[in-house]
This record gives C-alpha cells, structure tokens and sequence, in this order.
C-alpha cells in the first residue's frame, strides 16, 4: 500500500503541471479545472496480511485530510473480504482544492514567488499577454527559483525596457544608468535578453544591443627587417594592438607587407622563420572572428598554418569564409604522410560535419585524416627547417 511520502512524491511531480495550468488560466485560456486532482497509487488489496493493512491504512488516513483538514483526501468504502471480512477500502486518493495541494508538498512559497513574478512581467507590458503565456511557461525555473532580492523581478524589467529603448548606446554593459548592482545585468543576460524585442537573437548580448565590448587584441611579429613597425623609435619586431589599430595600420607601413601567415600554435609562431615583406599573426584557434574584416588583408597573399586534424580545417573553413584568398600552408597531404609517426588521436568535429570552402586537395586531405585512428598532427611537430623547405617553394626570396 501507499505511503504518505510516496502520495508527497507523485504530488510533487505534478507541481509543474499545475504551474502550466495556472499560467493558462491566469491569461484567460479555457481549461479544464486541474482540481480533484487524483494520485494513481497502489491503495492495497482487502485480502492482503490484515495486520500489516490496517497499520498501513491507520497511517494513511492519520495524515490526510480526513484527520487533519489538509492535505490529500481518501475516499473510503467498505467492501466485503472473503479472507479478512468486512474491510475499509481506498477507492480514490485525491486532493480537492490548490491549497491542499500546494501545502501538503510544501510549495506554498514557491507558488506566490512564481504568481507575483508573472504578475511584475504583466505590469511591466514588455510582452504581449500571449507572449507572456508562452514566455512564462518556457521559462518555469526562473519564475521559481528564490531570487537574490524581492526588487529581483522589478530590476529584470527594468533593464528589459532600458534596453529597448536604448538599441545602440555604446555603453560598457556596466556604464547602464540603471539603480541596480555592476553585476546583475552581466549575471541575468538571458533573462533579461528574453523579456526585449530582441529574445531569441543569434548575437553576442553585447552585439544584439549594440553595447560596447573589451577590444579584441591581435598579437603579431615582424618576418623581415624591412617591415618595420611605426609605433615607436625604437625597431620593434613584434607588437599586440587592438583589432580597430590594427585595422587602420598606416599605408607606408602596409606597403612593406606581402605575405601574412596566421599561425595557432603561439611556440610556432614565435619561431616562425624569417621571410622577406611578410608578418605573422598569432591566431589562436577558434578566435577567428577577430580577424573577419581587415579591408586592408585582401591585397595580400595569407597563409593559415593550423594543425593537421579536422578542428584545423574547420577553422581553415571559416577564414575562407572572409577572405577568399587564403591558403592552407604545411596542411597537405604530403605534409600528413610525412609527419605520421607523430600523429595522435584527437577530437573530431561534432555530428560528423565536413567543413566548407575547402579546395579539392584539403578535402581529400581532411578524408584522410578522418579515417584514420590517430587523426591529429600538432603543427608543432613539424620542424622550423621543413617549414623553411615549404617557405622556399611559395615565396619569391
């Protein structure tokens, strides 16, 4: 027979349930009433060990609501045992109205978080009454978690309609003239970013918003003597400047400059050997959006030097994206069959993808490293003097 904490458990489970309905009939959907609610349960059998049965059923009914007025109810009868003769029967267990039901699992707190939650969201007009139906149901969790302050749902909305109001501001996000603390807009982006005319954006918060970001950095180093940088007095052969500097390098300085090679490995790139008119940028793997408009890369020959594994490609892939030009450099399938003894298994790409924009050669390539067990070759496994080899046989000295 069913105990009263196994009646709490199924209950419980039926909270969220109960929320939905709430939600439906708060926005005035029709719905059937969710009260009775039945708890399906095993309620025993007449015939079962009669000592045991009635110190089930004495339990049962002590903490429900026939005995204590809240709580869940059992509808009683008495029925007739061949073994055990007349006996008293569960044929329902059910709880009648919201609050027995919200007390006896102990939600009663959570509920009336949730109520006036949905309640400021209303209020605030930042949605549609449908929106909001669907807004709230998709978003139960937050509705229910306990929050870090009682103005919590007051300064969600607020920021909301800020940030509708003020679509291109450039601000830090912490420059917001908004009364709450530094961090709570950086804490609640998706909440917040829900609740705006803009849910459901692909963009970064910041971008979706137009709200000024860190700069990004690039960190490259001269190749050649004869490119030299004009930020100092001094002969500076490598420097980090942000993305929008390197953006706007000077002409006299960009007319030195006929090769880029973009490198992953930052011990490679350090090392990278000297080659005439030519600068090498570290790229840091996946960073490659830092890199998608550099007007000025389109007069140039670029090389991307990634490892040999699917994730090199990949990123390979992605540069091509931007700029049509670019070359893969050490990544062939020469340079795979001579490195072999170095090759070690590695990640492959989620689902299964073959990345884009990849020559014929690069996607045989690619094939061929998939198919293979150990199918990753760090760039660092290859020696400066065969990258100097392959340096000699696409740069005019």
């Amino acid at each position: 027979m069913v105990s009263p904490e196994e009646i709490k458990i199924k209950a419980a489970r039926k909270y969220k349930d109960f929320l939905r309905y709430e939600i439906d009939l708060l926005f005035g959907k029709p719905e059937e009433s969710f009260f009775p609610l039945t708890i399906r349960a095993d309620t025993g059998n007449v015939n079962d060990d009669l000592l045991q049965r009635q110190k089930d059923l004495q339990s049962l009914i002590a903490k429900s609501k026939n005995k204590t007025g809240s709580g869940y109810t059992l509808e009683l009868e008495t029925v007739q045992s061949r073994r055990n003769g007349e006996q008293t029967s569960i044929s329902r267990i059910l709880f009648e109205t919201k609050d027995d039901f919200l007390s006896f699992i102990n939600e009663n707190k959570s509920y009336k978080r949730f109520y006036n939650a949905i309640e400021l969201v209303k209020e605030s007009h930042l949605l549609s009454n449908e929106k909001i139906c669907e807004w709230s149901k998709s978003h139960l969790n937050d509705l229910l978690s306990e929050p870090e302050s009682s103005h919590y749902w007051s300064d969600i909305c607020l920021c909301a309609e800020w940030l509708n109001k003020n679509q291109d501001s450039k601000l830090y996000i912490r420059e917001i003239p908004l009364p709450v603390h530094t961090k709570f807009i950086e804490q609640n982006e998706k909440i917040i970013q829900s609740l705006t005319d803009k849910a459901g954006s692909p963009l970064s918060f910041e971008e979706t918003f137009g709200l000024r970001t860190e700069s990004d950095f690039v960190r490259f180093r001269s190749l050649s003597t004869n490119v030299l940088f004009p930020f100092s007095a001094i002969n500076l052969s490598e420097c980090q400047i942000t993305i929008e500097n390197f953006k706007k390098l000077d002409d006299s300085f960009l007319s030195q400059i006929k090769n880029i090679f973009i490198v992953e490995n930052k011990m490679v790139y350090l090392t990278f050997p000297q080659v005439p008119n030519s600068i090498c940028i570290w790229g840091q793997g996946y960073k490659v959006n830092t890199l998608n408009s550099i007007d000025w890369f389109n007069s140039k020959n670029i090389y991307y030097f990634g490892d040999l594994d699917e994730h090199g490609f990949d990123i390979l892939s992605s540069y091509r994206r931007y700029y049509s030009n670019i070359q893969s450099f050490c990544m062939n399938q020469s340079d795979w069959i001579n490195h072999l003894q170095y090759a070690v298994e590695g990640k492959k790409l989620d689902g299964n993808q073959i990345p884009q924009n990849l020559t014929k050669a690069e996607k045989e390539t690619f094939q061929i490293i998939r198919t293979s067990k150990n199918n990753r070759l760090e760039q660092e496994r290859i020696s400066i003097s065969y990258i100097q080899e392959k340096i000699q046989n696409i740069i005019e000295f």
